[in-house]
């Protein structure tokens, strides 16, 4: 059984089922938060690594990162599960993947190792495909609705395969 790990301050928030993000082509809206809610990505070092790594982070799945932002404390993206990898295993390799790419520039640059995400995440399942375009929308507006650009378009740590 798939075992999802929703990051909550609440015991009581409610998380989908895994079944609907365990199947081929679910579609899963995720925030991944920083150990202590520490702002690394205001590195600049740091939130390029973490960029990069997060477009070769699933290569060799058929699951997708259709949109993510990177926010100065947390990470959020939409991702589509594939038929060799469920939602909560291309998780596990981005989380992994962007963690080692930050170790490894946090060592040359500012001397940081050591864990990168919380263990738990919020993830909340996306029912209506019809809807996703403005899911979407919606995560890459994030920085501009939290003040830390004008435009959406200004801030340079998002990615969308729509936009």
């Amino acid at each position: 059984m798939l075992q999802l790990q929703p990051q909550t301050s609440t015991p009581t928030q409610a998380f989908s089922t895994p079944t609907c993000t365990a199947r081929p082509g679910g579609l899963s809206w995720i925030t991944l938060a920083t150990v202590n809610d520490k702002d690394w990505f205001t590195h600049l070092a740091l939130a390029r690594a973490t960029a990069n790594s997060l477009h070769h982070s699933l290569t060799d799945t058929n699951a997708r990162t259709l949109v993510w932002v990177l926010l100065p404390d947390q990470l959020q993206l939409l991702v589509q599960a594939g038929s060799n990898c469920s939602v909560a295993d291309a998780m596990q390799r981005i989380k992994a993947c962007t963690a080692i790419a930050v170790n490894q520039t946090a060592n040359t640059s500012i001397g940081m190792v050591g864990p990168l995400w919380k263990t738990r995440y919020s993830l909340q399942a996306v029912y209506q495909r019809e809807h996703v375009r403005e899911q979407a929308m919606h995560i890459i507006r994030k920085p501009q609705q939290l003040g830390l650009v004008n435009h959406y378009a200004n801030y340079p740590y998002w990615d969308s395969i729509w936009v």
